[in-house]
């Protein structure tokens, strides 16, 4: 069994340090020159260099029609600038579908990437995102159809303004593929989530590595909330070394048809709550 937990945190270890696949750089495109930006027509956007902003409300680039794709070209956008208090969003859209997003690093903003609005978002990507130093979220969304993928979120937290913190949020949403990720460094005062899937149904949680919750009172791996439902946890890997209160499953808010399968959880007062099914777990 030790080498069990041996062999994943060596795996674990591995996965930290790689880098994001390199993409084919994107040169038949509209160029984004200049922050704060709004996208008001159909096509391909990208960054040819690094961009910055100092704003602390609103969105360095806010999408506000559909079939939009942005491709940061391996730059980074950046809002650092704005201080520890900011509010203000990297990439944002709201109540638009098919909006896909890739390939570059969003760092420093309220939240990094927030793809969502109660009404009409669908089929979007999130992809080869590095979401680095956010203060509540690194990637957020709702909607239906959703797919995010091989991002590394890091260092997300310690806002001035709030007491939680989560690397990918999930607000109520139906058929989101949560796949492939990269999770460490969440800090808050009060409450911190790897994964947060809330008020949701058909979801797919697989291969994603949640590591260093930190500090918070409440530290979630990956967990659903708020009456979420037939939600599959597969293979995902799992540690914060002690002081952890839910690895894997519910919360105190009931969620139901929830299956856990083949994943490794460390340090968690509870490895695996309201599992419905479980099979192939490992926990210590």
């Amino acid at each position: 069994m030790k080498n069990l937990f041996l062999g994943a945190a060596a795996l674990a270890a591995t996965l930290f340090t790689g880098v994001l696949p390199s993409h084919a750089e994107t040169t038949e495109c509209t160029e984004i020159t200049s922050l704060p930006t709004t996208i008001t027509a159909q096509g391909i956007y990208c960054l040819k260099g690094n961009l910055v902003t100092n704003i602390a409300t609103g969105n360095a680039i806010t999408i506000d029609v559909n079939n939009v794709t942005i491709d940061l070209n391996g730059w980074k956008l950046g809002g650092a600038a704005g201080g520890p208090g900011t509010f203000a969003n990297g990439i944002s859209a709201s109540g638009v579908k098919n909006i896909i997003v890739r390939n570059g690093t969003v760092r420093g903003f309220y939240r990094g990437v927030i793809l969502g609005g109660s009404s009409g978002s669908s089929g979007h990507i999130i992809e080869d995102i590095l979401a680095d130093s956010n203060r509540l979220a690194g990637i957020q969304v709702e909607g239906n159809n959703v797919t995010i993928r091989n991002n590394k979120i890091t260092d997300t937290g310690d806002s001035a303004a709030d007491g939680v913190a989560f690397g990918i949020s999930v607000l109520p949403s139906i058929g989101v593929d949560i796949v492939d990720n990269l999770i460490s460094e969440v800090s808050e005062t009060g409450s911190v989530s790897g994964i947060r899937v809330q008020s949701s149904a058909e979801i797919n949680i697989s291969n994603n590595r949640v590591f260093n919750l930190r500090t918070a009172a409440l530290k979630y791996g990956i967990v659903a909330s708020f009456d979420s439902n037939r939600v599959t946890f597969r293979n995902n890997v799992i540690s914060t070394g002690s002081g952890g209160t839910v690895g894997i499953g519910e919360t105190s808010i009931n969620s139901d048809n929830l299956i856990c399968v083949g994943n490794t959880v460390i340090g968690f007062t509870s490895n695996f709550s309201g599992c419905d099914f479980g099979s192939g777990n490992a926990s210590l």
